[in-house]
């Protein structure tokens, strides 16, 4: 028999699709011209190069994007039209999807936010992240049963695990926020816009309906304050490496509702048929994240190189012809290409993913399923007699790290500037390889390191940890980025959209000459 939790997931998910089914779609509003179409596409690809995203997160970020020029640069709020052409041409979503209904459902989220953000007197961050959450939701909108599942098997998770995590010097509030948030972190690595806007329908469940935004209005700097705090407090951080196997195992049940449908009841029902299920699917999921970690490898490989070869044509290459006086081809060509080429060596496999992996999945399974099983979990956060201790070891590695590689990079006759640079982007590359493997590592709920792995583990901590801290702070500074979405973005979409509608046009003179 299935756990309460589980019950009422496959219930409400069950009600979701019965809604999805009951709705009548309106004729398509979107034709495709091929020409504008590969051109739209083809600059969103290049976008996404300089742009680095997980790939989950691409189609949200580029909503996002276009509501920020369509209201804040261009002042239009009649927006859904456009915006629905605009997902097709950049081929994210089918044109049978651009719908009429679609269309004015869209209006109707911006419109709503577009007023909430007049009544509030928002602007600055409230103003953007107002924006970001009408982006989620008509990312919703698009996709309403997936997002329905999604939010259904957190909540599910969530509710198992709640009462199960003990942090001393938490209250239980603030443990159940944070945990909250790594759920959602763990099972769909959801990043800071996806939880923000989880967080928002969290503290502002009457949002769907409401009609009066004035209350809201109200409490809505309050609101976004907790927001800010949950997405940024670290303890959520500890919590989701710990909830690690329990989001493989409702990530496999995510994948049986998604396959099954209103039968998957029956099928998380039946051990035996779930356990069929589990294995084909695991064994499909495992040669798939290792083609996955490739290609989000390639992209990665292609954004460093591009930037790499940027920098060093715009700092590095003019600091040794005007100031040392001549070019030292040997640390110049090694900074150019040894990062692209670490990155690539680091991001070529995810890890073997066997038999004995998949039968502790299953185990895990079962237990969440039929027992509403879940492991007790405490979380270290407070202040001990060897917390200083650790404090000291960690900056001692922090110096010997850094100061073995660049007592390295001086032997080979590299410059200041190279240094820097070569250091600045080693940590970054760290990080991105970290974060690709992480995710492909992902389905192991068995971890076996070798002690020579666990030796680099540690040595590449501060790396990692510097990768993070920079890739956090200067992400919002992307020169490339920048001159794309204020110089080139907006004549380019409006020239795009003038071309479509011409091409229409003629279309139609030339069918009333028939």
């Amino acid at each position: 028999m299935l756990s309460d939790a589980i019950r009422e997931m496959v219930e409400r998910i069950d009600a979701a699709e019965e809604a999805a089914r009951s709705v009548v779609s309106s004729e398509g509003i979107s034709e495709v011209n091929r020409i504008v179409s590969k051109a739209a596409g083809f600059y969103e690809k290049l976008r996404y190069l300089i742009d680095y995203r997980e790939e989950h997160t691409i189609r949200r970020a580029a909503l996002e994007r276009i509501l920020k020029r369509r209201v804040f640069i261009e002042q239009k709020a009649e927006s859904g039209f456009v915006l629905l052409q605009e997902l097709v041409d950049g081929k994210y979503i089918a044109k049978e999807q651009a719908t009429e209904d679609a269309a004015r459902d869209i209006d109707i989220i911006i419109g709503k936010y577009l007023e909430l953000r007049r009544v509030a007197s928002a602007n600055g961050v409230v103003g953007k992240r107002l924006v970001s959450f009408a982006a989620t939701e008509i990312d919703a909108r698009l996709s309403p049963l997936e997002y329905a599942i999604d939010h259904e098997v957190t909540e599910a998770f969530f509710r198992t695990m709640k009462g199960h995590v003990s942090v001393p010097g938490f209250s239980e509030e603030d443990i159940n926020i944070q945990l909250y948030a790594a759920c959602w972190r763990a099972l769909l690595a959801a990043d800071n816009d996806r939880l923000a806007y989880a967080l928002w329908l969290l503290y502002v469940p009457e949002w769907k309906g409401a009609t009066d935004l004035g209350d809201i209005a109200a409490k809505l700097p309050d609101i976004a304050h907790r927001i800010r705090a949950g997405i940024e407090d670290t303890l959520q951080w500890q919590i989701a490496p710990k909830i690690k196997n329990e989001s493989i195992y409702f990530r496999i049940i995510r994948e049986v509702i998604h396959k099954y449908g209103v039968n998957a009841g029956r099928v998380l029902g039946n051990a035996r048929e779930l356990d069929d299920h589990a294995r084909e699917f695991l064994e499909a999921t495992y040669e798939r994240e290792n083609e996955r970690i490739q290609s989000s490898g390639i992209r990665a490989v292609i954004y460093l190189f591009f930037t790499k070869m940027t920098v060093a044509l715009v700092l590095e290459l003019p600091y040794e012809l005007f100031i040392l006086g001549g070019i030292n081809y040997i640390p110049l060509s090694i900074n150019i290409l040894f990062h692209p080429l670490l990155l690539f060596a680091l991001t070529r496999r995810a890890g073997s993913l066997d038999e004995t992996n998949t039968e502790a999945i299953i185990r895990g399974i079962h237990g969440i399923l039929y027992e509403g099983k879940a492991r007790s979990i405490r979380v270290r956060t407070g202040y001990t007699q060897l917390s200083l201790i650790f404090g000291v070891a960690y900056i001692l590695l922090l110096f010997l790290v850094f100061g073995g590689l660049i007592g390295i990079l001086q032997l080979m006759a590299f410059n200041p500037v190279s240094i820097v640079l070569f250091m600045f982007f080693l940590a970054l590359v760290s990080y991105f390889a970290f974060r690709i493997r992480y995710q492909a590592r992902r389905w192991k709920v068995i971890e076996d390191q070798r002690s020579l792995a666990i030796i680099a583990g540690v040595l590449a901590i501060p790396i990692v940890r510097t990768g993070r801290w920079l890739s956090n702070t200067f992400s919002s500074i992307n020169i490339f980025v920048i001159i794309l979405d204020f110089i080139i973005e907006t004549p380019f979409k409006r020239i795009l959209n003038f071309s479509n509608q011409f091409m229409l046009y003629l279309k139609d003179k030339g069918d009333e000459m028939r």
